[in-house]
C-alpha cells in the first residue's frame, strides 16, 4: 500500500512538474542557456534560461541565499525573469533580500546586464 502510493505521489509530482514547465511560452533561443554573474562583489549568482521558457535562478550573498524557478520573457532590448506565482518581476530585487521577486535585465550582447534596485550598480549575466 505504501509503496503504490508512493508510486502515485512520483507520478503526481511528474506530471504537476511537467504542467508547470508548460505554463511558460517559449523564450528566444538565442537567449537559452546558462548564465553566472560578474561583476558583484561578494555575490555568486547562476541563471539558467530555458529554450521553453522556464528558468532557474540561484544567488548566495553572504549568509542569504536565494532561488527560483519560473518564466521569462524578452521584450525588445528587456529581459523579465518572473518568479512562479508572480504576474511581474520586480525592479528593486536586491541580493539583499529575503526570497527572489525576479530580475528586469538588459540585453548587451551576449550578456544580460542586471541595474540593482535601479541604482546604477550593474552586474553581468555572462555565459
Amino acid at each position: 500500500m505504501q509503496l503504490q502510493f508512493a508510486c502515485a505521489l512520483a507520478g503526481a509530482l511528474v506530471v504537476g512538474a511537467t504542467g508547470a514547465a508548460n505554463a511558460c511560452q517559449p523564450g528566444d533561443a538565442r537567449l537559452a542557456g546558462h548564465y553566472y554573474l560578474n561583476g558583484v562583489m561578494e555575490v555568486g549568482s547562476e541563471l539558467l534560461l530555458k529554450k521553453d521558457g522556464s528558468f532557474e535562478f540561484a544567488l548566495a550573498y553572504g549568509a542569504n541565499d536565494q532561488y527560483g524557478k519560473g518564466c521569462w520573457v524578452r521584450t525588445g532590448s528587456t529581459v523579465e525573469v518572473i518568479p512562479a506565482g508572480r504576474s511581474s518581476a520586480s525592479t528593486h530585487h536586491t541580493p539583499d533580500d529575503s526570497g527572489f521577486s525576479g530580475l528586469v535585465l538588459t540585453v548587451s550582447g551576449s550578456s544580460l546586464v542586471w541595474d540593482i534596485n535601479g541604482s546604477g550598480h550593474k552586474g553581468r549575466f555572462e555565459k
